[in-house]
């Protein structure tokens, strides 16, 4: 036992050979190597690399997680973040899963902790963190989502005042926009409008949409909140948009949708299609048939219907 620290750290294996047992390309290898300094393998007499069971293991590792979705600049940042905080990535053959399930949730306790102290500062830093390790969507279904979930039931139980409440919401709607603001040029021709439905004020949910939509390249033009229809159809006319989306959480914005198909009919065509979410979606039966509802699920399961209609109408 007491040699074994030894034979984890001895240089034994060359490239050829760590490149076979990993699956990783000798150019991969010394890209990573090169790029973010792991491993650092030391080097034979001739100057050949040689790496060590415990480089071996990084390399696994780093694999694992870039198989699973981390980019690898990101899967370096969490391995680092790991060794900050003294956690052994090796301690058992069991899948890094669960790992990477208690990382993101110490960054969601992070940002909570932040928000409900009002200190934006700590929430900033946070949120930035999250992006660097984390895609957006998951950052968006796996934080923000349960985050303001978990706000709202609190405030409507009384436990927190409806500042805390706004102050996170508007927290979250700032980082999205400027997100949103950042993004590249749309790549598709496609011209997409979204907006909250008349009476609507809740924006989180559209905007992740939205966000989501702009990074894949959709030209995704944001109406914002409470939206009135009154002389919509003029704006339609000059955007010519190919698919409305809007969301409505309140009954009295579900119902407001209701003139949406007979406005889009004194349109020429091809007219939009017109999909609609929200909970308040669900409160009046039934829909005009030429209005589609938004499926329940995740962000993907929503970006996904989306994708597929705008590929049926082409």
């Amino acid at each position: 036992m007491d040699n074994q620290p030894d034979r984890n750290t001895r240089p034994t294996y060359n490239i050829k050979a760590v490149s076979r047992m990993t699956g990783l390309l000798p150019v991969t290898l010394r890209a990573w190597e090169r790029r973010y300094g792991i491993p650092n393998p030391e080097r034979g007499e001739q100057g050949y690399r040689l790496y060590s069971e415990e480089d071996l293991k990084i390399l696994r590792w780093l694999k694992e997680q870039v198989d699973a979705g981390l980019s690898i600049s990101r899967a370096v940042d969490y391995l680092n973040d790991l060794r900050t905080s003294d956690q052994n990535i090796f301690e058992s053959d069991e899948p890094i899963h669960h790992e990477l399930d208690a990382a993101i949730n110490k960054v969601k306790a992070d940002l909570s902790y932040g928000l409900y102290h009002y200190n934006e500062k700590i929430a900033s830093q946070t949120f930035r963190r999250a992006l660097s390790l984390y895609p957006i969507d998951q950052i968006l279904e796996e934080i923000v989502k349960p985050i303001m979930i978990e706000i709202g039931e609190d405030w409507h139980n009384g436990e927190i005042p409806v500042a805390l409440e706004h102050f996170t919401t508007q927290f979250f709607i700032q980082q999205i926009l400027s997100m949103i603001v950042g993004s590249s040029p749309p790549t598709r021709p496609t011209t997409i409008l979204a907006a909250g439905a008349p009476y609507e004020t809740h924006q989180i949910g559209i905007l992740s949409i939205v966000l989501l939509l702009r990074w894949r390249g959709w030209d995704v033009k944001y109406l914002g909140p409470n939206l009135s229809l009154d002389r919509l159809e003029e704006a339609l006319s000059k955007l010519n948009p190919q698919l409305l989306l809007f969301t409505a959480t309140r009954e009295e914005s579900a119902e407001a949708l209701r003139e949406l198909p007979q406005l889009i009919s004194n349109l020429p065509l091809p007219h939009p299609q017109i999909l609609v979410g929200g909970q308040g979606i669900h409160s009046i039966t039934p829909l005009d048939a030429e209005m589609q509802i938004a499926v329940e699920g995740s962000l993907g399961d929503i970006i996904n219907q989306i994708e597929s209609l705008l590929n049926g109408k082409r």
